[in-house]
């Protein structure tokens, strides 16, 4: 029974309503919001495929309408062509029920992968995170400052990242009504064309700058220590170097910004990127002495400071048979200096440089929501095939992921979801005799979620524990 704190939540910023709505308007034989339900529920607290979501349906103290395990797959075409009604109702169900502050929105992308090789529209094989060699799905997701789930889009998977941000942009600036905005996002969104479509849509943004990668200028820039400040005990220093931006396209400049590049450094990070290249120089000595083997490695750091030449060598002379590498030991010692350095820029000039910090930092609430959404709601490897039921599935997960996120705004954010799954598991009861049900102990964190319910009886009868849930589902 401890589901219904999320029922409570689901029902409270209108997906029932929502559901009932769509249901009136298509002919379909089973309750597509009981279905939704199941589907939500089971993803939040015994997540695993459709055939076991539908085989622990009766399960829950609240019964389930009939329907069959193919309504289900049926139903995962339905959601798919509602997603984008479904999400803008659930977001101004929030922004009602709750209040939403969307001042700063925070994006990134990630990726899901399937255990099957066959690809689709959606599936395709990409980068993907885990390393796998399947087909994979992009997914770019827009949370709030409060870690609350705004909006997302899926993309094959062999989408570039940079090539996804600004689609969605378009559209919730034009359907959210967010109104002005700041985007806070990391490097692999850093792109010309990202910046100035925000850039002219008044918006600000956040976003960590590619150092290395860039050319020696900027990393000449970062390397200057001149108009460094750093802090007493010598632990981080920052400096903040004003810039015009030139946007372009085939080489021609479609407009500038003016933005602050801030540069930063921390002892702490130096040391952990030093201890991240491990045994960097041995690796490059062997690799020195046998270059051929770096046809084969995908070691840390260790490819990008070779260069392929042709020649011979014995004589020098170039030739189109044999190849060879030769150390960039510039490249690497200019990595090394770097070690430690951060760049984030900003067209936000009002902004000081602890605030861009700041907000910069908060984007580690949406890696989280990534992390929770692969582990602790099971949202891959995905099972389904199709890319309307791969569609369907994805938006049971959002909504999975956006309860537990409200559930923890209500709670003051004291609980992981990790934590709030366990104890939501935890509020089960059993049938004693006719009429009476025993209420097993139930985890300290479900006691802390349930307190103001008056749910601490060993023995309770049917009817009473029923107006009791009933008063949770319909508290506001």
């Amino acid at each position: 029974y401890g589901y219904v704190f999320l029922e409570r939540i689901y029902n409270r910023i209108g997906l029932s309503r929502f559901m009932q709505a769509y249901q009136s308007k298509v002919k379909c034989q089973y309750n597509l919001n009981d279905i939704l339900k199941l589907l939500v529920f089971s993803r939040c607290l015994n997540p695993g495929s459709k055939k076991k979501a539908y085989e622990g349906k009766g399960n829950y103290f609240f019964e389930f309408s009939d329907f069959k395990l193919d309504d289900i797959y049926k139903s995962l075409d339905y959601l798919a062509t509602i997603k984008d009604d479904l999400t803008l109702a659930m977001h101004e169900g929030i922004t009602e029920t709750y209040g939403r502050d969307c001042t700063l929105v925070f994006y990134d992308v990630t990726n899901y992968y399937f255990e099957s090789d066959e690809t689709s529209e959606l599936r395709q094989r990409g980068v993907s995170k885990e390393k796998k060699k399947t087909g994979i799905i992009q997914m770019g997701l827009f949370i709030d400052r409060n870690g609350i789930p705004i909006t997302y889009e899926l993309f094959p998977g062999h989408t570039n990242d940079l090539s996804t941000m600004k689609p969605i942009l378009e559209k919730i600036k034009k359907q959210y009504n967010l109104g002005k905005i700041t985007i806070i996002a990391d490097k692999g969104n850093n792109s010309g064309k990202n910046l100035d479509y925000i850039d002219k849509q008044n918006d600000h943004y956040i976003i960590s700058q590619k150092i290395r990668q860039r050319g020696n200028q900027l990393a000449d820039i970062v390397l200057d220590q001149e108009d460094y400040i750093t802090n007493s005990t010598g632990t981080f220093k920052y400096k903040t170097v004003e810039r015009e931006r030139e946007i372009k396209e085939n080489g021609k400049v479609l407009s500038t910004i003016k933005e602050h590049l801030l540069c930063f450094w921390s002892l702490k990070e130096e040391r952990y990127q030093h201890g991240k290249r491990g045994l960097l120089d041995e690796k490059i000595d062997k690799f020195m002495n046998d270059p051929s083997l770096l046809n084969a490695s995908n070691t840390f750091g260790v490819k990008k400071y070779f260069k392929k030449t042709t020649y011979d060598k014995t004589t020098g002379e170039v030739v189109k048979t044999k190849n060879n590498y030769t150390f960039d030991r510039e490249k690497y010692e200019r990595d090394i200096a770097l070690d430690g350095y951060y760049a984030i820029v900003t067209n936000d000039l009002e902004l000081t440089p602890f605030e861009i910090i700041d907000h910069y930092r908060q984007l580690s609430v949406i890696e989280d929501s990534f992390r929770v959404t692969k582990t602790d709601l099971e949202g891959r490897p995905v099972y389904v095939w199709t890319d309307n039921h791969i569609k369907g599935h994805f938006l049971t997960c959002f909504i999975a992921l956006t309860l537990y996120r409200l559930l923890q705004l209500e709670t003051n954010n004291a609980f992981s979801v990790n934590r709030l799954k366990e104890a939501l598991n935890s509020a089960v009861t059993m049938r004693l005799s006719k009429g009476v049900y025993i209420l097993p102990n139930t985890s300290d964190t479900f006691k802390s979620i349930s307190e103001k319910y008056d749910l601490n009886y060993k023995y309770i009868r049917y009817e009473t524990l029923k107006t009791k849930l009933n008063n949770i589902l319909h508290n506001n």
